[in-house]
Parts: C-alpha cells; structure tokens; sequence
C-alpha cells in the first residue's frame, strides 16, 4: 500500500509502491505553510501533520483531484535513498478506504507490475502478505509485514524479518484523515533499497518512474470500491 509489498510498492504496497508500493502528476514544490495549517475542505478543520511539507499550491492540486508527491533523500552517493511522500484525496468514506487499503492480497488486481499478492497469514490488526514483482526480466519475491491501527486509520509496513526477501529494504505508511461523509485525505511514505544483487535502476523504478502509476492506479481501485482492474482503461 499501500500507495503504500511485492506491490510495485509499494508501495511497494505501496512500493510502493510497489512495492505504496502511485500518479497523474509528478510535483515537487517547496514547502511554503498554508496560513493556518488547515486545510479549507472539511469541518472540523484537519490537524496540522495531516498538511506537513504541503504548498499552498499542492493543497490547491489536491483540490483539483491531483496527486502530489514529494520525496526527500538520505544519504550519500549509492547509498543515497528516498523518502517518497504523496497525498491525494479518495472519492470515498473514510471506512470504506480503511477497509480496501487493508486487502494487501488484492494488490495484484490493480498495481501494473505486480503478479502475486497473497495472505500467508492475518489478523484484524496485521497480515503478512508475500509479493513478487516483475520488471522487465527481473522476478522480485518478497513478504511484508502490515500492522493496522484501525482507530487513527493508519498502516505501516516493513519486510518480514523472517523471510528469505529479494529486496534489501521495504518501509511504507498509509495515513488517513476524513475530509467528509463522501472524500478522505490520504498521506503516504514508501522507501526501498533493492540491495546490491538486483540492478539500481530497478530501485529507481520502483521510487521515482512508477510510484505515479502505482498510485493512480490504487486511487482508481478504491474510487471504484474495488471494481478497478488494471488493464481495463
């Protein structure tokens, strides 16, 4: 997501994507504050992390139905990694995002490199869904490990530690504020590191060129309550 396991996250879920695992359109603005920290599109006005390192003009993108992503680095040289970060708003309640974003294992329906995603085990508050993705000739087998904080509407994942996992490193968050009764404001975060066997700009793929699909295409999922399947439009 999770845009949020061998999701292109993840996004990669989403990284990103995948696998987090993404977009329509790729900003990055600077990080001007909004006048009172709220965003003018529901009441009671959002808490202020719900609008952290968001431009006038990215608030004013997410009113116009775009998604806007950011990504801040760490690091030096080859061990340089990102943060990606992205918001959107989802055309639908708040409860009824929480629970399609929870279905890690229906990842596969709608992110576009994404073969398999399937539960290898589960519960109301953490799954471990086990992923492979394919990038051109590249397999990428890997399993995640969500923890759901059903009452504040956030996921957080990780790779299972316990897990032969092709990839070296997989974070990601999935934060959710309710906007109204009908849109709910949705901030991201998704890193990877593919580790030195699999090529770099595989890394680069998964963060910087298919993060925007990745979330576009989680964002038609859920506006469409799941009907969504890639390939379809």
């Amino acid at each position: 997501m999770n845009t949020h396991g061998h999701c292109e996250h993840p996004g990669r879920f989403l990284i990103l994507a995948a696998i987090v695992s993404v977009i329509t359109i790729f900003c990055f603005h600077g990080s001007t504050a909004y006048p009172d920290n709220t965003l003018k599109l529901s009441s009671p006005p959002l808490p202020k992390e719900a609008l952290a390192g968001l431009s006038v003009t990215d608030t004013a993108d997410l009113e116009a139905g775009k998604i806007v992503v950011l990504k801040q680095d760490s690091g030096e040289g080859r061990s340089k990694k990102s943060l990606i970060k992205a918001s959107l708003i989802f055309d639908r309640p708040i409860d009824e995002v929480w629970r399609l974003i929870k279905c890690t294992e229906c990842q596969k329906q709608y992110l576009p490199d994404l073969r398999e995603s399937k539960l290898v085990k589960s519960s109301s508050d953490d799954n471990i869904t086990e992923f492979l993705l394919k990038i051109t000739v590249f397999n990428i087998r890997y399993r995640v490990y969500h923890k759901f904080q059903n009452d504040i509407y956030r996921a957080q994942w990780h790779l299972d530690p316990g897990y032969n996992n092709d990839l070296k490193e997989l974070y990601g968050y999935w934060q959710f504020y309710r906007l109204d009764d009908n849109r709910t404001l949705a901030r991201y975060g998704s890193k990877v590191d593919v580790g030195v066997m699999i090529p770099g700009f595989i890394e680069d793929y998964l963060t910087r060129k298919d993060l925007p699909k990745a979330l576009d295409a989680v964002k038609k999922w859920v506006d469409s309550d799941g009907k969504y399947r890639k390939g379809s439009d």
